[in-house]
This record gives structure tokens, sequence and C-alpha cells, in this order.
């Protein structure tokens, strides 16, 4: 975290005193991470020549970005780490210290391996390691020379500020160095994270890459993985109908088997086997005390077709694959099924509590349902209840999008533990009256905050979001959803058998396989590359700990009615009003949400959620919003379509309120949002006029949301997360006198 605009007179005093110019033709600068660096970019007000300035808690890990340049050709440039000190004799060794080099992919190349990039655009996004020892580098007349080092500061770091300096020698001769300050805070972040989240991990696509030919292969590789999720202050979990937690490691799932009687007819008894879960439960969740959340069994239902169209249907299997459905030929509710699910919950539930474990557990009932799923997600969760009302329940959605979700209740308490809606489909209304039943929230996020091209500080703010929102964690579908006929290093956007991900860049993967193509002759079992979206996820996540720990101390100052209390308020309504500023609209509405009569020229789709027009006219559509926001004034924000040649024609643009808009046209070719002036809320209904245009431009509409307005003037995010951390050492310090 840097701190470069707000440093303390001392701090000013040491970064001068150890700053070291360039020398000959190499330039040298420091850069936060939040900036993503394009190959021919011109050092701007972010570049800070010679240095850079940082700041940490305990147990937290710290990014910065060293932009090399030349005017002329150099080559054999080596990198040369040391140690950071303190005037006290505090070191944080080199060994802390993680090198990578930052590269660049086009996003603009095709899904298709077989088509040319004709206008490539090259973004920052892998960050394969490099090896200081060995590796050497060289700079283009022009061109950046990018490398991202991460600092590890252990827990039981002194507080002080710590200097030091990264060299670069050209031919063993010293050529340029930038000097390091890091100012390590007087507190730590805890080893459990305060975050929940379920981060999905494809373990074959990693099988792959990695060229794993043997189970220790696969073991070593996977740990790897898990590895860097700890090191992100994040979870994993496996995305499909066995998403189980370790399921990657050998028997690493909890499996079960059931009771069968004379004839081998299951009885509706089960017994659970937790043998090597509970091996890896011991490692991960007691040794290192990582991942705050795991899903623990796969969905107990499947599809099958009828009528022509697949219905959900109950079914529940053990680890000999025999298969008990929860319905009889006939039609009839069959008992065992009810029976073993009960069984073999309770069970789960049971060993879990006993180990300490359960308040990490999620049952994860199935993803982003359609609305004719509830009455058998119902039954699901009943038999859930029975079997352990402890046992937290978690689905995709929520009633804001699927209306029929608010049927999941029980004696007025909601059947879903946990409500994971699209963070661009928050309702506030909606969340409100679900918490009042019993129910609590995360988020998540598809394309909306997590594409290379998106700025690093879109990356990173989805977590304060998360916070601003109330929400207690943050899931995400994939971190290794690779292309089956190219590498993301070629191909970031990329076509799978039935599912298109083209011009979607980086999602559904935040790491990439450690070479540009698949299935290396030789296994690749010490290290992973992983990107700079992972790496803002961390300090994402880091953030949303503070964020967490300054509510908590903040909230025992007020108890105790000490006069701190007031600066860690004054810190928590700045971080609000950043977060705020940052955040998705803070209630968005689809457009069965959305009150308009027909109009010639325009098609809609309550049920699918779209409502577009194909241009070439002016057309006007009165448009009205039920909400519940407080009467006043608002941003309101359009969710459309982004695509210069969609089916022949560009789309959007478009006119709110007889004023012109457009989607920004940044390549992306999916749903982008647009801030389109301001609307007033009265008596809880907004209005606006969507109008088509003359132009032959059409427009594709999603959604609408309404964000309250705030100020603009407010410090960046680094400034506001420094004030956060000075309140945090500050009221930490006054309590622990009480």
């Amino acid at each position: 975290m840097r701190t470069n605009r707000i440093l303390s007179p001392l701090s000013l005093i040491l970064t001068c005193a150890c700053l070291v110019p360039a020398f000959g033709a190499l330039e040298v600068y420091g850069v936060a991470p939040i900036h993503k660096i394009t190959p021919l970019q011109e050092p701007g007000d972010s570049w800070h020549p010679g240095s850079i300035a940082l700041e940490s808690a305990g147990n937290e890990s710290e990014a910065f970005q060293i932009v090399l340049r030349s005017d002329e050709p150099l080559e054999g440039i080596a990198l040369e780490l040391g140690d950071l000190r303190t005037e006290q004799g505090g070191v944080l060794p080199v060994d802390q210290m993680r090198p990578c080099k930052v590269e660049w992919v086009d996003i603009n190349a095709p899904y298709d391996v077989n088509e040319p990039s004709e206008n490539p655009d090259l973004r920052p996004d892998p960050l394969p390691p490099i090896d200081p020892a060995r590796d050497r580098f060289s700079v283009e007349p022009g061109k950046n020379l990018v490398f991202w080092l991460s600092i590890s500061v252990p827990e039981d770091a002194t507080r002080g500020i710590y200097t030091g300096r990264v060299r670069f020698l050209v031919n063993n001769a010293p050529e340029a160095a930038l000097a390091v300050q890091l100012r390590v805070r007087g507190f730590s972040l805890p080893r459990k994270p305060i975050l929940e989240s379920m981060i999905g991990m494809a373990s074959g696509n990693i099988y792959k890459a990695h060229g794993c030919k043997t189970p220790e292969d696969k073991e070593a590789v996977i740990r790897l993985y898990f590895d860097e999720y700890i090191r992100a202050r994040l979870s994993p979990f496996l995305y499909a109908t066995g998403t189980i937690a370790f399921n990657p490691l050998p028997d690493g799932r909890i499996n079960w088997e059931f009771a069968v009687d004379a004839e081998g007819k299951p009885t509706g008894e089960a017994t659970v086997d937790f043998t090597v879960f509970d091996r890896e439960g011991e490692r991960y969740f007691e040794q290192r005390q990582a991942f705050s959340a795991f899903n623990f069994a796969p969905y107990l239902w499947g599809r099958r077709e009828r009528d022509g169209k697949k219905h959900m249907v109950l079914r529940i299997t053990d680890r000999k694959g025999t298969v008990v459905e929860g319905l009889l030929p006939d039609g009839a509710i069959n008992p065992v099924y009810d029976q073993l699910v009960v069984s073999v919950f309770r069970q789960i539930a049971a060993h879990l509590a006993e180990k300490g474990w359960l308040e990490r557990a999620i049952y994860y009932v199935t993803d982003e349902p359609g609305e004719g799923d509830t009455d058998t997600l119902k039954r699901i969760c009943l038999l859930i209840r029975e079997a352990d009302p402890r046992i937290r329940t978690a689905l995709t959605y929520d009633p804001a999008n699927r209306p029929r979700l608010a049927e999941l209740v029980q004696d007025g308490k909601s059947l879903i533990s946990v409500w994971i809606p699209y963070c661009a489909m928050y309702r506030e209304d909606v969340a409100a009256d679900q918490r009042g039943k019993g129910a609590e929230y995360w988020l998540y996020d598809v394309k909306q905050n997590c594409l290379i091209s998106h700025s690093g500080r879109k990356n990173r703010a989805m977590f304060w979001e998360t916070w601003q929102r109330d929400a207690n964690g943050y899931l995400y579908y994939l971190s290794t959803y690779w292309g089956r006929d190219a590498t993301p290093w070629d191909r970031p956007s990329f076509l799978l058998p039935n599912v298109t991900y083209r011009y979607r860049h980086g999602d559904g993967y935040f790491f990439y396989p450690p070479l540009k193509t698949y299935n290396p002759e030789a296994p690749i079992l010490d290290h992973v590359v992983t990107t700079v979206r992972w790496e803002l996820m961390r300090e994402g996540a880091e953030d949303y700990d503070y964020l967490r720990m300054l509510e908590d101390l903040t909230g025992r100052a007020q108890e105790r009615e000490l006069t701190v209390a007031a600066k860690g308020r004054e810190a928590l309504d700045r971080a609000r009003d950043l977060a705020g500023r940052m955040a998705s609209p803070s209630s968005s509405y689809g457009i069965r949400d959305l009150q308009f009569e027909a109009k010639p020229g325009w098609s809609f789709s309550r049920e699918e959620g779209w409502l577009s027009h194909v241009g070439g006219e002016r057309s006007d559509l009165p448009i009205q919003i039920a909400t519940a926001m407080p009467d006043g004034r608002y941003q309101l924000v359009l969710n459309v379509y982004d695509d210069s040649n969609y089916r022949g024609k560009p789309r959007s643009r478009f006119l709110v309120n007889g004023k012109q808009f457009s989607s920004p046209g940044s390549n992306v070719k999916g749903s982008t949002s647009v801030s389109v002036g301001t609307v007033e809320v009265r008596d809880g209904v907004a209005a606006f006029t969507l109008s088509s245009v003359d132009e032959e431009w059409g427009v594709i509409v999603y959604r609408a949301g309404l964000k309250p307005l705030t100020d603009t003037t407010s410090a960046d995010m680094y400034a506001v997360r420094s004030q956060v951390a000075e309140a945090i050492e500050v009221l930490a310090a006054s309590l622990a006198e009480e």
C-alpha cells in the first residue's frame, strides 16, 4: 500500500536520503500496483523516479511495480534484491521478497485460434516468477520493462520504517536503483481471514498445463495452488456438481456409503468417512489457519429431460456410485432419499462441529437456479434443516433476480443462510427483507470488475463493495478456466463447445499455465503464474479485513465511551464514501422490474432480461422504476451491450432524457455499465425516458441501477486505507490500555 502522498516528515527525509537517481541511459520508476502499465506508456504523475513508499501490517503482503526505460537498447540487465532494515536493527530479509516480470497479452486476439489479431491491444496480466540470480533482461528504446515485487511481512514483524534498495546492473556494473521504504504498522492481520470466500478451481486444466503424469505430480501441483490461495487470503472450491473441499487431492473429499438390505437396496442409513478430509483439514484449517470457508458436499440433484426440457431431479449418490432418487417410478416421494440426506448431513454437521470447522462450512445448494426449481430447492433445504439447522445453505441469485426464491422460507425464516447475488443485481431493499428473515449475504462477480481491460482500481474495488454492502463473503466461479485449443497467453478470450467466452478476456481465470502451450514433457511442479488481477484481489481481501477490524475496534471503543472512537468513525465514513463511489449501483433493477408500455421498434424479454431497439429512427420509451430507495436525487446507471458489430450493426448508442450516451467501445464486447445522469426518486418512483437514435446504431439494455450521489473530491484509495490503518493502531493501543 503506497503512501507517497501522505508521508510524514520523517518518511520524507528517509525517502530523499536514500533516493538513488538513474545512471547512464537507464531510468527507473516506482509505481503502485493499482496502475496497469502498457508496453509503450509514457511516465505519468503516478510514476515516481527512483523511489517507492509502501506500508503494511504484519501477516500481509504488499506489492509494487518497478518500470525500467532507456533511450537506447540495453541487454544483460540483472536485478539485485536486498534486505530492508530499520535504524533500530529490524530486518525484513530478502527471502520475503517475491519478484515477477509483468507480461502483456493481446485482449483483441480473436477467440478463434485460426484467426489473426488485426488490431493488437496489449494489456498487463501474467506475472511469471523470475530468478534474480539467473535471469537477465533487456530494454528496448521507448518500451517499458516492468517488474512486480511483493514483500511478505511476517506476523511478528517489528513496527517501524524499513528501507533498502532494488538495484539494476548492466554487465555487472551498478546502473540504477530504486529506493524502497516500507512502513510496518503496529498490528497484524489475523491468520484466519475475516473475509469468507470461495474461488473455484478446475483441476483438470491445471494437470494439463503443468504436465502432471502421476498422482504424486497432481498432489504436488494442487498444493502449489492452495499455497497461492492462502497467500491471497482466499479459499478454493470446485465448480462442479461434485463440489467438495479438497476434492483434487486423492480421497480428499468427505465420502459416504449407503447401508443396504439383503436384496442390496439402500435402507436409508449411511456411514460417512472423514479420514483424508480430516488430514487435510488439520493441515489447512488448524496448522495454517487458512480457508475461511469451504463447500463440503455435492449437489443433491441432477437434470433429466422431459417434454423437450431439462428438469431438476432429486438424487444422492454414494462413493460406490449407488444412486437414490427423490421420487419413486410412480412419482411418489421416496422416503429413503429423505432419510439418506438427513443421515449424511447430520453426521457431517456433528463431525465438523466437533472439529471446530462447522463455522467455515457452506453447503452450496446450486448455482443460479431458475424460478421453476424453487419447489425442488425447498425440499432439499428442509431436509438439511432437519439434519442440522446449524448447516449454512448458500444459493447464487436472490429474490431480486428470481422473485420466486422468496418462497424459500419456513416459519418466517429463510431456508437459505447465505444469498450470493451477482454484484450488479444486488438490491438493498430485498437484502434488508432477507436479512430480517435470518439470512446473510455474500456477493459474486462474473465480468463486472474482473477483466484484464478493467482498471486496477476496479479489479480491487470489488472487495470494498462487498464490505460496503455489509456482505460477509465473495464468490467467483473459477480461477483456471482456460481454453482447450490455446492457452490464455495467446487467446485471452476463448471458445469452448456450446460456451463462448469471446471478448470476455480474463473471465474465468486468475492464473496462467506456466508455459504458453499445454502438456509439457517434464512436469512443472515448482511454480504457478499468477496475474495482476489475482494480486489486486489479494490486496482487496486485505482491505476488507482492515475495514472489518476497524469496525470491531470502533464498536468496542464506543461501548467503553473512549474519545478515540471518533477517529474510527471518521475513517469508516471516508471508507464508506470511497466504497460507494467505486461500487455497482446501490439498487439494480432488471427488465421485469421496469414499468413501460410497448412502443414501435422496441422489443423486450422480461424473463430473459433485455430491452432493445435496432436504431435508425428516434423512438421515445418512458420508463418508471418502483423503488424502496428514499426520496432524493440519484445517479442513473444503465447496463448495456457494448459491441461495434453485433449482428451487422453497432451497439449501444441511445438517449436518456434527450441527452445522447453510448457504451465505451472498450473491446469488451459484452455488457458494461454507463452512467447517464441523475434522476429523482419521489414517493417510491424514479422516471426517465430511453430513446433510440436516428443513426444506424442500436441499443440493448439489461438493467437499470440507482446509485446515491457522493462527494467526488474525497482522497484516493491509498490515502483512505492509510487513514484506516492509522485508526486501527490508535484504537487498538487505547483499548489495550483499558
